[in-house]
């Protein structure tokens, strides 16, 4: 299962830490956020993690057999569509012994998940018990994966999938939530969301060829079944406005699926191809 979220500020946290609810919400906002920066000696504006509201989230699920991975199902989720608790518990629910991809995950993701379940009320008894207790196993961190141990330091989600012929953020980043979600552009917002969780659970499967947990048919199956089941998945399980965002979006991965070039698609050295 891979997993993003994408946040904006609580409302009703940054108004009763701000103290003065006569302000206008954008001018508490402000003042918040210029606190955040003094305190850190204007190094960072981001917000601790109990600011983060989720108003988008995406889930992609696979399943592995025989040492293929095959693309399932994708489902999007924002605050406009649904009950927030709700989608909390369905979330955990659906997390529940599956093995999970993020980027950044463990600093993010799954941290706002647990604060937001404590805001709501909403029991998580199988992740507290299993998965966070004990170190989640099960949780592949690619920010954590692929920082070279911490001697190289971690990069972007962007610079890894452009490495790797993904087309990384492009019109949308994490910086324009906010402005998105005030103009009512959720439908932006989730498609933003999908791209992320496609390059995450992508570069997963480049990440598994490299360190040798899939063989190079392996992955070159996995990465082509990938492209083939994506396009109906969004068709049947988003919907229209998100669709119409992710428009293109899988022709623009064509440098990672070696599409209408010889030297870009994925090799497999001839000691291990199959025999014609």
């Amino acid at each position: 299962m891979t997993l993003d979220l994408e946040t904006v500020p609580d409302e009703a946290l940054v108004g009763a830490v701000d103290g003065e609810p006569s302000r206008p919400y954008s001018e508490q906002l402000r003042r918040v956020v210029a606190d955040r920066r003094a305190r850190t000696g204007g190094r960072s504006d981001f917000l601790p993690l109990p600011y983060h509201r989720p108003v988008a989230g995406c889930l992609l699920e696979a399943v592995e057999d025989g040492g293929i991975v095959r693309v399932v199902d994708v489902s999007a989720w924002t605050d406009r569509r649904g009950d927030e608790a709700a989608f909390l518990a369905r979330t955990w629910e659906r997390l529940e012994g599956a093995a999970l991809v993020t980027f950044h995950g463990k600093g993010f993701d799954l941290p706002v998940l647990e604060l937001r379940s404590l805001k709501h009320s909403v029991p998580t008894p199988a992740w507290f018990t299993g998965g966070r207790r004990f170190g989640a196993a099960d949780h592949f961190d690619l920010k954590e994966l692929l920082a070279a141990q911490g001697s190289g330091g971690a990069a972007p989600l962007d610079l890894y999938a452009k490495l790797v012929g993904l087309p990384g953020k492009e019109d949308v980043a994490g910086a324009d939530v906010q402005a998105l979600y005030a103009a009512g552009a959720l439908d932006r917002i989730a498609a933003y969301c999908m791209t992320d969780v496609v390059q995450t659970f992508l570069l997963f499967l480049r990440y598994r060829l490299v360190e040798g947990s899939l063989t190079p048919d392996g992955y070159a199956e996995s990465a082509a079944l990938a492209r083939t089941a994506l396009p109906p998945l969004f068709l049947r399980r988003l919907p229209l406005g998100e669709q119409s965002a992710l428009d293109g979006f899988l022709d623009r991965c064509a440098g990672y699926f070696g599409e209408g070039s010889e030297d870009a698609r994925p090799r497999i050295p001839a000691s291990t191809a199959r025999a014609g």
